[in-house]
Parts: C-alpha cells; structure tokens; sequence
C-alpha cells in the first residue's frame, strides 16, 4: 500500500492482533519477571531489519492486506530474522545456559502455531503445548526424579564396571549420560533395552565427544548383563 508507515501497518497486522490478546500469551507473560521493553537497543535492531527487508517491502506493496498476508508475512519475518540471528541468541545465553538445546524447538513451535492461527482465532485459540502429552511431562519428572534418587547406586556400577579406565577419568557428560540411561533402564520396564541404548548413544554423539557413543554402549551393555544374571532387570 503506496504512503503505508511500517510501524502503522505492524500494530493493524491481524495476527499480532490475535496475539496481543491471546489468553494463554496473556497468562504467560503475566508469570515471567522478564519485560522485553528493557531490551530496547535489540527491538529497534529487529524493527529495523524487518522494516528494510526485501520480505516486508513486498508486504508494502500489496492494494489489500488479507488475513493470509498478515500471517505469511509474520511468518517469514521470524523464520528468516529470528531463527537464526546471532544477537537475539546472545540474549538468550545470558538468561539461560540451556538456550542452545531448546531453540531450535522454541523456533519450530512458534512457526507451527503462527500456522494454526486463522481468521476467526480468538483469545482462547489454544497455542502449541510444551508436552505433547500428559504421559510425557509425568515420565519426564519420574525418570529425572530416578536419576537424583538412584544416583549413588548407579555411580557405584559404573565404577565397578569400568574396564581399563579410572571412573574418575571418565568424560564428566559421558557419566551424567549413561547415570540416565541407566536410570531410564531400571525405573522403566516397559521401555525396550535397545530403545533405551540407542536414546543416549544418540544423546552422547550430539552432547560429548565423537568416541563416546561406542563406550557408552560398551558399557551400559556390560553392565546390563551382570543386572540380568541377578535379576534386577527383567526385560
């Protein structure tokens, strides 16, 4: 729209609308101490960048600015500015040591709900869970709650169970990942042994060094076996 200001057209956007008002945003907001109006210097970087981009001055261009465009256009701007820009991350690693992990599923959920939203989604439209079940959240806490609860008896088998390396030598993150998985294998029966294995085989390749995948599994399979001699696992 010819003589349209951006920051007109930004606060009439028919998605930030929805969202502005969203009950479940609302509730949110209300419960977190961090306002983002103190982070001034980065919000009027980000307005710039959207503004001057190619994505929103095509936006500019449109004669009627649709209920799709609004949402598409949101879409775009976060996927392209905010997905992967250094800055917005270097704010979250001073508020969180566990940005890093939980970005890029932040992101993918931000996309998937912008997507969820339509023209006739009101306040109570329902945003994208943190869990995608119940039974997730509940096995989440159980096994984390094993994990500190067991935590001397599990130690105790990996020591005894350490062949040709001193415990105390052993990758810091390698023990805290195979305190868990051994956690995840004794607390949960109905969970397949390789399902577990190979969850922290995969954990250890993202998480330690490139070695550790085989060792941990080297290890956890040992010490499994003795567990089943003695019939403390039954699977």
């Amino acid at each position: 729209m010819e003589g349209a200001f951006p920051e007109t057209l930004l606060a009439k956007n028919q998605l930030l609308a929805q969202l502005e008002l969203n009950q479940q945003l609302c509730d949110y907001r209300k419960e977190q101490k961090k306002e983002w109006i103190e982070e001034e210097a980065l919000l009027k970087k980000l307005y710039t960048t959207f503004t001057e981009s190619d994505i929103f001055q095509l936006y500019l261009t449109k004669e009627d600015f649709s209920y799709e465009a609004d949402r598409e256009v949101i879409r775009k701007l976060y996927k392209t500015y905010i997905c992967n820009n250094e800055d917005f991350d270097s704010l979250l690693e001073d508020h969180s040591l566990y940005w890093n992990d939980d970005k890029d599923i932040v992101d993918s959920f931000v996309i998937k709900t912008i997507k969820r939203f339509n023209e006739d989604s009101d306040a109570t439209q329902p945003l994208l869970p943190q869990y995608a079940a119940e039974e997730d959240r509940e096995f989440a806490s159980k096994l984390f709650r094993s994990t500190l609860e067991r935590s001397a008896e599990i130690r105790e088998l990996l020591q005894n169970n350490c062949k040709n390396w001193e415990f105390s030598r052993l990758a810091f993150m390698d023990v805290i990942i195979m305190q868990i998985a051994l956690a995840e294998i004794l607390t949960f029966p109905s969970i397949p042994l390789n399902v577990s294995f190979n969850e922290y085989i995969d954990i250890a390749k993202v998480y330690s060094t490139p070695k550790s995948g085989a060792y941990i599994n080297g290890l956890l399979d040992n010490i499994v076996k003795k567990l089943k001699k003695e019939n403390k696992i039954l699977k």
